[in-house]
């Protein structure tokens, strides 16, 4: 029997499910070792460009256990565009002194090779920001 590849959509699916479990070490995984990942100027969570997999752990996961006691993505759909896959969604937090908050997102991830290697995420930073300072 033939095994079939996974679609660009189905691995970055597994790697939503992993990161809201607190699996990084299959997030990272699922990145290119070069990933370049971009969050919104601003952003009170993590803001500029991350190259390369320790940059993201440093930067952008490890950060969220200091803030959050929990953070997790909720995917609403994916948009499939072969090598270009979009997630709607949006961030449910819970900051480690306050209640529980969401803020609509979108992540847009170019894959190569069956990794993320490029990776942008959209959200209102005020937002955000208005939300955490409550």
């Amino acid at each position: 029997m033939a095994t079939t590849e996974k679609t660009n959509v189905e691995i970055v699916k597994e790697l939503y499910e992993a990161f809201n479990q607190g699996d990084l070490e299959t997030c990272l995984a699922g990145f290119a070792d070069d990933i370049t990942w971009t969050e919104p100027e601003g952003s009170p969570l993590a803001s500029g460009t991350y190259t390369g997999t320790d940059d993201v752990m440093e930067n952008v996961f490890a950060p969220l256990d200091d803030q959050f006691e929990r953070f997790e993505v909720v995917v609403d759909r994916f948009i499939d565009g072969e090598d270009t896959i979009v997630m709607e969604g949006k961030h449910r937090t819970t900051p480690i002194d306050g209640d529980t908050f969401e803020v609509p997102g979108v992540h847009v991830m170019d894959m190569e090779d069956g990794r993320v290697k490029e990776f942008t995420g959209y959200e209102d930073t005020a937002l955000t920001q208005q939300l955490m300072d409550a």
